[in-house]
């Protein structure tokens, strides 16, 4: 009898595509000019988002050819290795946020009507939406990662839900740096495509796990947290309450 395809054991392959992806996504904006100068921390992060990447391609080849001691040793080594990652980001996410405070209160200077203050924490914090989405959902997905390490085909889901939040990083990029579109057709944001993707590949997962009678609880959880993120991040992004929280989020000033 021929051995069923396994996706969880091939995700390596499919995670590769991310080395074109990220390529794709960051040659404007840092393979271009990587000898510019720019700050220490712009480089530490893209260095530690290099190595997640890598450490997502080989963990699911070392499972696929049993070199599961291996396998655990990276896991654990990610429990330091994370919140490195996770640091960084949130330090690029807050000077991104402080430097848009920056140019927006500067714009505001030389308007006819001068933007209330108000007016511009929501201007940066829609600046910093997506970022902040990202950050937030690739915490909960390597949180539940974790959470089940023992139970191998829930870890496995959810580690595949936490490496869809590299989409949006990528793809937007892509769109905006490579293809100069601000919105697809029909005025509809772009990061709604690696919306839609992140959408179909849980679907898609989803169902497979259904129709072969297998638990689908993990990725039940994955997408129904995946929908509400993005509901809320459409509703939210631009709102009093959301500015609120990203002047909470970013202190101290």
């Amino acid at each position: 009898m021929q051995k069923s395809y396994n996706i969880y054991n091939n995700l390596g392959y499919w995670f590769l595509t991310y080395i074109v992806l990220v390529f794709g996504g960051f040659y404007h904006s840092y393979f271009s000019d990587i000898l510019k100068p720019r700050p220490g921390l712009i480089h530490l992060h893209f260095i530690l988002m290099a190595i997640w990447v890598i450490m997502l391609i080989v963990q699911p080849f070392l499972v696929k050819y049993k070199k599961l001691v291996l396998h655990r040793a990276i896991g654990k080594f990610s429990y330091v290795f994370v919140p490195a990652l996770l640091i960084t980001t949130y330090l690029v996410i807050r000077r991104e946020y402080f430097n848009s405070i920056k140019r927006i209160t500067g714009q505001s200077a030389k308007a006819v009507v001068p933007f209330s203050q108000d007016q511009i924490m929501q201007k940066a914090a829609l600046f910093s939406s997506i970022a902040t989405y990202y950050f937030i959902l690739f915490i909960i997905f390597y949180a539940l990662a974790v959470y089940n390490r023992k139970k191998s085909p829930m870890h496995a889901r959810y580690m595949m839900a936490t490496s869809l939040t590299l989409l949006g990083p990528t793809v937007d990029r892509i769109l905006f740096n490579v293809f100069h579109l601000e919105f697809l057709p029909g005025k509809i944001p772009i990061e709604s495509l690696s919306f839609f993707i992140a959408d179909a590949v849980l679907g898609y997962l989803l169902w497979k796990d259904y129709s072969k009678k297998k638990p689908t609880r993990a990725l039940v959880t994955a997408f129904l947290i995946t929908f509400l993120a993005q509901v809320l991040y459409f509703s939210l992004q631009d709102s009093y309450v959301f500015s609120k929280f990203m002047a909470f989020f970013m202190r101290p000033a």
